[in-house]
């Protein structure tokens, strides 16, 4: 059985993820807290009970661009010091974004992370995966925060006509094919070091509020269960329905 640990359990990814692993006969998962980060020991003590460790602790919005940075850099580190501490080979998944080439200290912070996570691995024998994830939705993502999708899901649900401002295609993956690629990249099922998993689907903005239009009209105003053309549409209503019932 494999332990394995979540940082930023408590976030979108991090709670589906260890929802998903709880099902799973072959995982363990081991419990933490973001307040581990604040106490050497007791991050060793998790780190020591860890064969996989995702880490997905991060700060990604704050409107001094230098603390975010250094809030992220200073948790990678805290982690890495911990892994020295402890001798620990622990495989290491970091959560990266596939627009981490863009501007911006989130991004920067995201390109830096990898490289102190690969001298660590380098240097200890550990095994490091960066996991490139395209925009991630599902049920009970927080709006204006999570994806556009969160955002549409919830004023669409309260009867709110969004704006769209940039009417682009966007990468989606819906959060249980993510956590199925997680659970790949830990079984070591996945060998590249750098790992974007397949997207779900590319949606133009407008195409998504249409389709969440058409979900309002049908199911809430009219009582009838949409005819989803595919996978993409079944997970759209998944997560739009999360919101008619979360307030």
């Amino acid at each position: 059985m494999l332990k394995v640990g979540i940082t930023g359990q408590a976030g979108f990814i991090g709670s589906h993820l260890a929802e998903f692993f709880r099902i799973k006969e072959d995982v363990e998962t081991v419990p933490f807290i973001r307040n581990y980060f604040a106490d050497p020991a007791r991050l060793e003590d998790f780190v020591c009970g860890c064969d996989v460790i995702i880490q997905l602790a991060a700060m990604s919005r704050c409107p001094d661009g230098k603390v975010l940075y250094d809030t992220n850099i200073g948790l990678d580190k805290k982690l890495i010091a911990a892994l020295r501490k402890s001798g620990s080979r622990a495989h290491v998944i970091f959560a990266s974004t596939t627009h981490e080439n863009r501007e911006g200290e989130y991004y920067a912070s995201k390109r830096d992370g990898q490289k102190l996570f690969r001298e660590w691995a380098d240097e200890s024998g550990g095994k490091f995966t960066a996991m490139v994830m395209p925009n991630t939705f599902g049920p009970y993502g927080k709006p204006y925060f999570n994806s556009v999708v969160s955002t549409f899901c919830y004023r669409v649900a309260r009867n709110e006509q969004p704006e769209i401002i940039i009417d682009a295609p966007v990468e989606l993956i819906y959060i249980n094919s993510l956590c199925r690629e997680f659970y790949r990249v830990l079984k070591g099922e996945v060998k590249a070091a750098v790992y974007t998993p397949p997207a779900t689907a590319t949606k133009k903005v407008s195409e998504i509020l249409d389709l969440l239009l058409e979900f309002r009209e049908l199911y809430v105003e009219r009582g009838i269960i949409p005819a989803f053309k595919d996978e993409f549409e079944f997970a759209l209503f998944n997560a739009f329905h999360s919101y008619l019932y979360n307030d």
